[in-house]
């Protein structure tokens, strides 16, 4: 029977060995972790962003689109780390060491490396998440004392995550090696590669989900509905990117090989044939650089686009230099508010060339589809595609404004809506309490 020490020492002594494999394993890991942990701790942090406005949504969205990719990334370089001890856990095996003690001591690797893993990343996300906090704030122009904080919360729910990505992993090696006879196990670096089958169900359903991604992504139109529906668009298309390149390119592959007018041919044969083995190594491989490309591009032109059109929004919104808005006043106020503008403006030397002045009430709240009634209890669900801002102006501002002579009868609104194709059915006049609608 082995002593106890021996196994640590066996661990610590593979590792070391090892060093050129386990080192990358390890700071991918930890980047993994980092990543994680950054969008998780700034989802949280609720100084700087509130809990279910969009910014938080699209962080958590982040974090579990993040968490999910690394397990498929954690596992695909595994795969690779795994099959290079094949040799030397064999050579153990025949040396006298059976499944049990080389189990223990793949256990206290798995310990070592998690750890450092973790750990690792944490402390990185800890000082990555400080300069991406400060360039949040630089585009969102938001001032004034908003502290970082690190969340024990996200520390928490970042190691109970990746702690059992990471237990899965050592299953994994465990069931590897127990499949495995010692002569397997020697050769197991070595294994010479059998030519891969079609698989039309995975290209199917991967052309399908790509092509459902993207058709969310491209029909979705309003901004509410986007949020609620782009976790799952990216989820098809990750899905769809993985199952193309492990069985799509595959397929397409031996298309071209059953062409014989293109296969035969000097160039096309040996680069064909070779291709189909190297796919079947090298397909997650790709698939998770097209993956993070992708992931990158996105975030780059998402936030020189937001930042950039920063200047238009405002123009949009704010058509003018000067906004006074004043809210819970009489009509008494309303006039010495007046006469406080117009004191201004004469004290400056300025005179105001286009003034509008209306009143407004407004307020957000969901369309409910089965009591036909705006429902105000769930006005902060941002998720929700029924979300209904409702700006209510009095008619003889809305003529003054606009420059029309627009008159209504008795029980009748004047209803605008942003899309003009929009056709009012009586759920619309329900939700207003039977009033009429014209547009």
């Amino acid at each position: 029977m082995m002593n106890s020490k021996i196994y640590g020492k066996l661990a610590v002594t593979n590792l070391k060995n090892n060093k050129k494999s386990y080192i990358p394993y390890i700071l991918a890991s930890a980047f993994s972790v980092m990543m994680y942990f950054t969008m998780d701790n700034l989802y949280r942090n609720r100084s700087l962003v509130e809990k279910g406005s969009p910014l938080a949504i699209m962080l958590s969205y982040a974090a579990a689109v993040i968490l999910i990719f690394s397990i498929i990334f954690l596992f695909y370089i595994n795969s690779f780390l795994i099959k290079r001890r094949k040799k030397e856990l064999g050579i153990y095996n025949i040396l006298g060491m059976g499944k049990g003690h080389l189990g223990k001591m793949l256990f206290l690797e798995s310990v070592i490396t998690t750890a450092a893993s973790i750990i690792g990343g944490i402390l990185a996300g800890i000082l990555l998440g400080k300069l991406v906090y400060l360039i949040l704030l630089k585009i969102l122009h938001m001032g004034g004392k908003i502290e970082y904080r690190i969340s024990l919360a996200s520390i928490g729910m970042t190691t109970i995550f990746f702690g059992a990505i990471f237990i899965l992993i050592f299953l994994y090696n465990l069931l590897q090696m127990k499949l495995s006879n010692p002569i397997e196990l020697l050769r197991g670096g070595n294994t010479g590669e059998r030519e891969p089958k079609t698989k039309w169900i995975m290209t199917i359903i991967g052309i399908l989900c790509l092509a459902g991604g993207y058709s969310i992504a491209l029909i979705t139109k309003e901004p509410m509905a986007a949020l609620g529906k782009f976790f799952i668009a990216v989820i098809l298309v990750i899905i769809g990117t993985y199952a193309l390149f492990m069985a799509g390119s595959i397929a397409f592959l031996k298309m071209l090989r059953n062409k014989k007018s293109y296969y035969y041919k000097t160039r096309h044969f040996t680069a064909v044939s070779g291709m189909i083995y190297r796919m079947k190594q090298n397909a997650v491989g790709l698939a998770n650089i097209c993956i993070l490309s992708t992931m990158v591009l996105v975030m780059v032109s998402m936030t020189v686009s937001l930042y950039g059109g920063l200047n238009d929004v405002i123009v949009t919104r704010f058509p003018y230099e000067a906004q006074i808005t004043s809210s819970g006043i009489n009509q008494k106020e309303e006039g010495q508010i007046e006469e406080i503008i117009k004191n201004m403006t004469k004290k400056n030397h300025t005179m105001p060339t286009s003034q509008i002045r209306f009143h407004v009430g407004r307020f957000t709240t969901v369309y409910n589809n089965k009591t036909k009634k705006l429902d105000m209890m769930a006005a902060g669900d941002y998720t929700n595609s029924n979300t209904v801002d409702l700006v209510m102006i009095p008619l003889s501002d809305y003529n003054q404004t606009e420059g029309k002579n627009v008159k209504l009868k008795e029980n009748e609104v004047l209803l605008y809506h942003r899309n003009h194709k929009r056709t009012h059915k009586k759920s619309d006049t329900e939700a207003l309490k039977n009033k009429k609608v014209i547009s």
